[in-house]
């Protein structure tokens, strides 16, 4: 009788435990809450209002079910009920989180951290407090309320729209999940261009760790540590700095992240402003580093650092550096949707670039004081035929407007001085000293002249012998002129700014060295001539082929070379898992 009593009074003991280990965890979690809503208050008159009211209301039905019927009623009338509010409860703050952030203004860091760790304490709990409550765990728990939990048992309708309200409940549950899951660990990405062939393809799918690469809450800088430390070689995701990221697009782009995920992927609202979905973020390979100055000529990137001022080849680069998409093994090749050219094109790129480089500039300052000669030679002014004005040194518009120009050239009054001007402006710089890309595009930018004086004198040839004007584009001298104009223009138009790079970042005004500042770092796509990257801007500009000539031809470049800071980082790629061919380490 005696053994019974006290094997009794140990079993009660040890529900009281329970019991009391469960209230006490609950204390622990609604505290924390109270504080989390607390802090959504906001004092703007925007959209963060919202916070704390929202937070207030479900922390407050929250409390009534579980902690007054609960723990202080023990009454589990109403349990399930008390485990689903508690189940969303940091998945609603969450979204508080958010818009107590999405107004005009931000939030002191101060306040952000204490937000965060609240958060991550109600996280926690909510979720072993739940588990605890359902009825395969809580045996223990609810021995001895005063109102025990009764598993009801819905039939007909009921039944139909309890089972249709679980199915609703695991979908937001998953999708909370997945939500959470993403943005601190392991996020599915998928390959949206060719800019990394052969190690991507579109549509390929991986999974983009965040953990090692320090991810934040959204909207604020709080976050786990970075415990990577990033290398040349590293492919890594990265926010597209090519886009505003001030704080009204951040929080547009947090949004429009979360609607996304609630409508099933059905709902994008992250567009530009011309109403295209916005390319970010992009995927990317780490190529230049902190410290370092770069400069990219021929397909070959090199660099030099503080300690030496000698640009150097970067070996490791051209390990992954595609630039001829016909070599690549044919067995990718097939999957590959767009090719910039042909292997017949392609060694015409790299036979006009030996041309450049073997280009000789005595020669051509010869020959640009033998055509301003010749030119004056054979033009007639015509007094009235007007003053002339200086033309547009757009190549493509120099060389459309060829037959026009010279019209004026030969018979307006200056055209001739102008002429003489833009064929020997060049000269004086001659003998500069340049680095690598800035020597290439001074010499293209002569390439160019020496074509264009050649046309002119051979037209002023032409207009002297009483030749037809119609017929002058169809002489042999002409066409042979074209057809290197032609080929010039397509290297500069179409291939320069994804072939080559300027010194990156520029020397300053006194021409002294600049370098990557320390936790940043410069990306390129693999497939160079296929990937809009840190090299490129969205825009057009009109740009001077050689900046030491005050008459030089130009161009319409996107080259606006740029580096981001590692906190842009969001992660790195570390297995393909579809398609299933390619399955493996990334």
């Amino acid at each position: 009788m005696i053994f019974c009593y006290s094997k009794y009074m140990s079993k009660k003991t040890e529900l009281s435990n329970e019991f009391k280990r469960f209230k006490l965890f609950t204390f622990i979690e609604l505290g924390a809450a109270a504080l989390f809503t607390i802090l959504t208050i906001s004092f703007h008159a925007d959209i963060s209002l919202l916070a704390f009211p929202l937070a207030l209301i479900y922390f407050g039905i929250t409390c009534w079910f579980v902690l007054k019927k609960l723990v202080i009623d023990t009454d589990g009338k109403n349990l399930y009920a008390a485990i689903k509010l508690n189940e969303y409860l940091p998945y609603l703050f969450f979204i508080t989180f958010i818009l107590r952030r999405a107004g005009k203004t931000g939030t002191p860091f101060v306040l952000d951290v204490f937000a965060v760790l609240s958060w991550f304490v109600v996280f926690v709990l909510a979720y072993f407090n739940s588990r605890v409550l359902y009825p395969a765990k809580n045996e223990k728990i609810i021995q001895g309320w005063k109102v025990a939990p009764v598993e009801k048992k819905f039939k007909g309708m009921g039944k139909v729209l309890f089972e249709l309200v679980d199915w609703v409940d695991a979908f937001f549950w998953a999708i909370f999940t997945v939500l959470i899951f993403q943005i601190f660990l392991l996020q599915l990405y998928e390959i949206p261009s060719e800019s990394m062939v052969p190690t991507f393809l579109i549509k390929d799918r991986v999974f983009v760790s965040k953990l090692d690469c320090g991810p934040k809450f959204p909207l604020t800088d709080v976050g786990l540590p970075e415990i990577r430390k990033y290398k040349r070689g590293d492919t890594i995701v990265l926010r597209n700095p090519h886009y505003t990221m001030d704080r009204k697009s951040e929080v547009k782009t947090v949004t429009s992240q979360l609607i996304y995920m609630l409508s099933l992927t059905t709902i994008n609202l992250n567009k530009d402003a011309d109403g295209e979905l916005k390319a970010d973020p992009l995927v990317k390979r780490i190529t230049g580093l902190p410290g370092e100055q770069l400069v990219m000529q021929d397909g070959t990137l090199y660099h030099r650092t503080q300690a030496s001022d000698i640009f150097e080849p970067v070996a490791l680069d051209a390990k992954y550096a595609t630039w001829n998409l016909n070599a690549v093994n044919p067995k990718l090749k097939k999957y590959v949707q767009h090719f910039p050219f042909d292997s017949a094109e392609y060694q015409k790129m790299l036979d006009f670039e030996e041309t450049r480089r073997n280009y000789d500039l005595d020669a051509a300052e010869f020959q640009s004081y033998e055509l301003v000669r010749q030119f004056r030679n054979l033009c007639v002014v015509n007094k009235d035929a007007g003053n002339f004005t200086k033309p547009e040194l757009y190549e493509g518009q120099l060389f459309r407007n060829k037959n026009e120009l010279f019209k004026r050239m030969y018979m307006q009054q200056g055209g001739a001085e102008w002429f003489e001007k833009f064929m020997t402006s060049w000269i004086t710089s001659k003998n500069d000293v340049r680095d690598y890309y800035a020597e290439s595009n001074y010499r293209l930018n002569v390439m160019a002249k020496i074509i264009f004086g050649k046309m002119m004198v051979e037209y002023a040839r032409f207009y002297s012998d009483g030749i037809d004007e119609r017929n002058w584009d169809t002489q042999s001298s002409i066409q042979d002129l074209m057809k290197e104009i032609e080929l010039h223009y397509w290297y500069v138009q179409n291939l320069l700014d994804s072939r080559n790079m300027p010194v990156f970042p520029a020397n300053d005004k006194d021409g002294n060295p600049q370098y990557i500042p320390e936790n940043c770092y410069f990306m390129m796509g693999d497939n160079r001539f296929n990937s809009l990257d840190l090299r490129h801007s969205y825009d057009y500009s009109e740009t001077a082929l050689a900046k030491a000539d005050p008459l030089s031809i130009t161009y319409y470049s996107i080259m606006a070379p740029q580096y981001i800071n590692k906190k842009y980082i969001i992660g790195k790629p570390v297995f393909r898992f579809w398609p299933a061919n390619r399955l493996g380490k990334v």
